[in-house]
Formats: structure tokens, C-alpha cells, sequence
């Protein structure tokens, strides 16, 4: 692939491609316009993308504002919960097999304000832009197989902790952004407006088949999504905490080299590693609290090791299954058998833990090493 394509398809996978313009003129303001020289170009046609799209959107919104409005789920969501890199990817493609479940397919997500009437358009453009467009591992994105749902969020609100691989200069902001119960009030309630909206149109989507929903984000506010919903089911899966923090290191170094727009804060590396230690930190003693002040109700709540999951998955499906009162295990069995068959060649990331990281980790994770029983190095 020459240069010049890989650049191109940079352009078009960049997960603001379709922003609404309105989100576009808050995010640049939230950020004081401070856009790096070298990014103007890509800046420029992201806008003038949007600004195309801008007379689809509006008239999307129009049909579609009154049904999204009405639509009732018949079922809370199932949303998989976890750090991201824990494995909570291969877990939503493997569930995503079960078709009694909707999710979010990538023309829900990355162009969400079109697509119900630009569908068939975007579709063709998707196939060949998210080809390669997933830089921190070797899974690949299909049309067939789900995203995360903070994506779609992204295009239509300035709450979410993934812009900070747009605005690295403004990372604090982003990172606060995450834990929807810590922001003002009148930002909480543009969360749930917005992420309430959202999922309204994906179950729309989907002709109201109960949602099962992955956005690592979502385990930074459990607590939200259980007023929002409150038959809702988590499956919640867990790794090492070595190899998840290296991992999640990695992604965002990789995504944010790929999608920044202003300059990265100097010593990138040794703010990404205290900041995705002290990330791991809050995002489980949140988490944590809620499983000890039983917020959850029975048969609402799985704990899943990925260890488990990666050696025995059809047991640890089938145990997902029966913990959280789910029908429809043994019909879905031929299609999870075909999916595990077809990733059995896939190979992960490996990565050296440096002494500085090991001890940043065990200093502040002491909590979650007892708590799951992994061994400190």
C-alpha cells in the first residue's frame, strides 16, 4: 500500500469523520482551536465531510426524532464491562454470533447521524476504509462484526474519555470525562440525554432485539447505566493486570499517533503510564464498591477471567448463559464453534514489563491482585 493511500485511508478512518458539525464547534472550542500545523489538512476535510453531510443529518434526525423518541426496549441491554485490552473485543464478537442479540455494526457507529439514509453509501465506503484501520492489535474490523458504542457517542457529545486521542493536549480534561458521576450536574445529564439517545436509535436499528453492548467506558459508569437501566445484565471479564495496562498503554500511543490533531504533551510515555495505572486504579474501586454494596441485582452480573475464556470458550459462554438467566445457548453453540475455529490463528501482542511499570502497578493494585487472585511479579 503506497504512502499516499495509507494516508487517505487515515483520513476517512479517523472516528470524527462524520462528527456533527455542532459537536465539531464544541470540541474546538472545548480545545481553544489549538490544532497542529501538520494536522490543519485533515482537520479541514473532516469539517468539510461534515458540513456535506450536515442537510442528511438534519433531515435523518427530522424523519427518525419522533420513533427514536417512542421506541421502548422490550429488554434492558447486556453491556460486557472491562478494562480496555481485557478481552472484552473477543468476548462481544463471539456474543455477536447469537443473533437473538443486536449490537452496533460499524455503519451504526462510525457514521450515526447517517445511517439510516445514507446506509447503503456508507456501507460501500466502510468496507474498504476499516480494513485497516485497528493499529494496536491484529483484529480486524468487519461490517459483519460489532463496535463500541462510544463511537457513535463521540459523533454527537464532547463526554467521552476518547477524545483525548484527538486532543492529547487536553488528556485531563478527557480522562475526567470517563466517570460520569464525578461531573457536574448539568454534564451528567447531557451524558444521559446523549447516550440515552444513542442506544434508543441502535435498538431501533435492530428492531428491538435486546442490545449487547462493549465500550471499556462503560465500566467507569456502571452506576449511570443502572438508573438509565435497570434490568440491565454486565458481564464483567478480567485479565492481568500486567499485560492489560502494557496493552492499553500501546493502543493509545498507537491511536493517538494516528488520530491526534494538536501535539501530545512531552514525555508522553511516562504521563500515559501514570495515567492508565491511576485510570485502572479508579475504574475498579468504583466498580469494586458497587459489587460490595450489592448494587447489582441476582443474576444480573457475571465475573468472566479471560484466561477462561481464551482456553475454554464454550464452557465459559454457556457459563455466562446459565448465571445471568439467558435462554439461547444451545442454538447459538454452531455459530460460536465457527467463530472460536476462525480466531484460533490469532496472534497477541507481546510486551516486556519494565521495572518502573511493574512497580507503578503494584503499588496501586494491590486491591485487584487479591481480589482476582493474580500473581505479582
Amino acid at each position: 500500500m503506497s504512502d499516499k493511500v495509507k494516508k487517505q485511508k487515515l483520513y476517512k478512518a479517523h472516528y470524527l469523520i462524520s462528527c456533527r458539525i455542532d459537536n465539531w464547534v464544541r470540541l474546538l472550542r472545548e480545545n481553544k482551536f489549538k490544532i497542529s500545523k501538520d494536522k490543519v489538512p485533515q482537520l479541514l476535510y473532516m469539517l468539510g465531510t461534515s458540513i456535506l453531510l450536515t442537510p442528511f443529518t438534519l433531515l435523518e434526525s427530522a424523519i427518525y426524532a419522533a420513533p427514536i423518541r417512542r421506541h421502548k426496549m422490550e429488554k434492558d441491554p447486556v453491556f460486557i464491562i472491562g478494562h480496555w485490552r481485557s478481552g472484552t473485543t473477543y468476548l462481544q464478537n463471539l456474543l455477536s454470533k447469537d443473533k437473538q442479540f443486536g449490537w452496533c455494526d460499524p455503519v451504526s457507529t462510525t457514521t450515526f447521524c447517517n445511517s439510516y439514509l445514507l446506509k447503503p453509501l456508507v456501507a460501500k465506503v466502510q468496507s474498504n476504509v476499516l480494513k485497516d484501520a485497528r493499529p494496536m492489535d491484529n483484529m480486524e474490523y468487519k461490517l459483519d462484526l460489532p463496535m463500541e458504542d462510544v463511537f457513535a457517542l463521540n459523533l454527537i457529545s464532547t463526554h467521552s474519555i476518547i477524545h483525548l486521542l484527538a486532543f492529547p493536549q487536553n488528556f485531563r480534561h478527557y480522562l475526567k470525562e470517563s466517570f460520569t458521576d464525578e461531573l457536574p450536574e448539568k454534564s451528567q445529564r447531557e451524558w444521559e440525554k446523549a447516550t440515552g439517545y444513542v442506544l434508543n436509535k441502535i435498538s431501533l436499528r435492530n428492531k428491538g432485539k435486546q442490545l449487547m453492548l462493549k465500550s471499556p467506558d462503560h465500566t467507569c459508569h456502571v452506576g449511570h447505566l443502572m438508573k438509565m437501566y435497570p434490568d440491565a445484565k454486565y458481564v464483567n471479564i478480567h485479565r492481568d493486570p500486567y499485560v492489560t495496562i502494557m496493552s492499553t498503554i500501546n493502543m493509545f500511543k498507537k491511536q493517538m499517533d494516528l488520530i491526534r490533531l494538536n501535539d501530545p504533551p512531552e514525555n508522553l510515555d511516562e504521563i500515559l503510564e501514570d495515567a492508565i495505572v491511576e485510570l485502572f486504579e479508579h475504574v475498579y474501586t468504583k466498580l469494586f464498591k458497587l459489587m460490595d454494596d450489592d448494587a447489582f441485582k441476582e443474576g444480573t452480573l457475571v465475573d468472566v477471567p479471560y484466561d477462561k475464556l481464551s482456553a475454554e470458550p464454550e464452557e465459559t459462554l454457556k457459563m455466562i448463559y446459565e448465571e445471568l438467566g439467558m435462554d439461547g445457548f444451545e442454538d447459538a453453540l454452531p455459530a460460536f464453534r465457527e467463530h472460536i475455529a476462525s480466531v484460533n490463528n490469532y496472534v497477541k501482542n507481546k510486551f516486556e514489563l519494565q521495572p518502573q511499570l511493574r512497580d507503578k502497578i503494584n503499588d496501586k493494585l494491590g486491591f485487584y491482585f487479591e481480589r482476582y487472585g493474580y500473581e505479582r511479579r
